[in-house]
């Protein structure tokens, strides 16, 4: 059995590991295709196992999630203007509200919940954008239409 040397932050000194699925990623492409990557998994997830109060890993994207990404979007007036003002990248938000994303990592949600309650704070303080109160008369309009159907109206 082969073993490699792993001096990342989760050993206290050098420490030497057999080369295998359970202690190594191997990379996938390129050059050094099969071949282990520098660090040992332990270490190369550290950071995520010393900060365990912190969001890891991935969530189901699910239409709630979706239409709050959209209300972010339409509040900022634009996925731009997201990226700009949150720091959210415009093209993670955009496929997102598309659909084409079925999953998220959970500190990009929780970034997104996080600006949007900031986003709401600061239009209740200088009101909301153009584009935001656009939205929200078509989706009125949808509700009304809605309930003229069911005969309620």
């Amino acid at each position: 059995m082969a073993f490699k040397v792993c001096t990342g932050p989760a050993h206290a000194g050098p420490t030497r590991l057999p080369v295998d699925e359970e202690n190594w990623y191997f990379h996938r492409s390129g050059s050094r295709a099969g071949q282990p990557t520098t660090r040992c998994k332990l270490c190369v997830n550290w950071s995520k196992l010393v900060n365990k109060d912190g969001p890891h890993g991935f969530v189901r994207v699910t239409p709630k999630i979706r239409s709050l990404a959209k209300e972010l979007a339409d509040r900022c007036d634009g996925y731009p203007a997201v990226e700009r003002l949150h720091g959210i990248r415009g093209e993670t938000l955009r496929v997102v509200v598309a659909g084409e994303q079925s999953r998220l990592q959970k500190k990009t949600v929780a970034r997104l919940l996080s600006a949007l309650a900031e986003q709401r704070k600061e239009d209740r303080r200088n009101g909301t954008s153009e584009r935001f109160n656009k939205a929200r008369k078509i989706q009125a309009a949808k509700e009304e239409r809605l309930l003229r159907m069911d005969g309620c109206g």
